[in-house]
């Protein structure tokens, strides 16, 4: 079923990610980027032209595995029977590259966590969100609300990291680590830096004091995947962050693309955030870690 994707196949699975692009920023920013391995499934449909179509999609890269499916009903319901069956060799990258986290819309997680529990391996921690889109007009943004006086919305500027370490820290700790993992603060500095440096961070400054920040975490052909959100807890409830929302928005506004994020489930004070905005939910989407 599984085949690996050569430099010939690549045509091929550039146009089955931007039919799924929405769904899988994530994946195509890691194919964009140079990943280790790509598998890919063919479908039994054909597209208008004829031509065999993708059925799924493997996009590993450093020790993180997406999925990227697009089955008709009778597969869908055949793997959700007996799980959907893994590249033959797959194995022996486990042996050498282990599994660290996979991510993916939860329909598609659901069919590859069968197989994988069947060969023992499975997750430490889940973690459920929603999957949010907002489709961007450059011609009409959305207006800034209004904020507590003397709030600044600005691009974080290098000198600006050791005031906002410990706000990364904070978020990583809160949002991204999984229980019992231990917090590496060489590896969150060095994120960090990378953010900063590639002007895709945003900082929220208050009498002096820098009380929030958001950051664009991937890119795709045509979006942007918005994450690392995080306020002061003292300062949360002032509507600081859907001021930076809005302010990255209206910051990338002129490069016509479109906005992704995912928000936990179990955060209703975000949803909220996201509600107001715009932000539509077009599915379920999941993060498992496995180390």
């Amino acid at each position: 079923m599984w085949k690996k994707a050569g430099k010939r196949k690549l045509p091929a699975v550039e146009a089955f990610l931007r039919r799924r692009e929405c769904f899988c920023v994530g994946a195509v920013s890691r194919f964009l980027g140079g990943p280790d391995y790509i598998w890919t499934a063919p479908s039994a449909r054909q597209d208008h032209a004829g031509q065999d179509q993708l059925a799924a999609l493997l996009l590993y890269c450093r020790q993180l595995l997406f999925p990227v499916f697009n089955l008709s009903p009778p597969e869908a319901a055949e793997f959700r029977m007996t799980g959907m069956p893994l590249p033959s060799f797959f194995s022996l990258v486990l042996l050498t590259m282990p599994l660290h986290a996979m991510q993916g819309l939860a329909e598609d997680m659901d069919l590859l966590e069968i197989t994988l529990e069947k060969r023992k391996i499975l997750p430490a921690v889940k973690f459920d969100y929603e999957l949010r889109s907002f489709e961007a007009d450059p011609e009409n943004p959305p207006p800034v609300p209004k904020g507590p006086p003397g709030l600044i919305i600005r691009k974080s500027e290098p000198e600006d990291i050791n005031g906002l370490f410990p706000l990364q820290a904070a978020y990583e700790k809160e949002e991204v680590l999984p229980p019992g993992a231990e917090f590496n603060p060489a590896v969150c500095l060095k994120g960090l830096e990378y953010l900063v440096a590639g002007n895709k961070t945003l900082t929220a400054e208050l009498d002096g004091m820098l009380v929030g920040k958001i950051n664009i975490n991937a890119q795709s052909f045509n979006r942007f995947q918005i994450g690392g959100v995080y306020v002061l807890p003292e300062f949360r409830n002032l509507g600081i962050a859907r001021i930076m929302t809005v302010s990255l928005i209206r910051e990338l506004s002129s490069r016509k693309k479109d906005f992704t994020l995912f928000v936990k489930k179990a955060n209703a004070p975000a949803r909220k955030v996201y509600d107001k905005i715009g932000f539509a939910k077009i599915g379920d989407y999941r993060i498992n870690y496995y180390l």
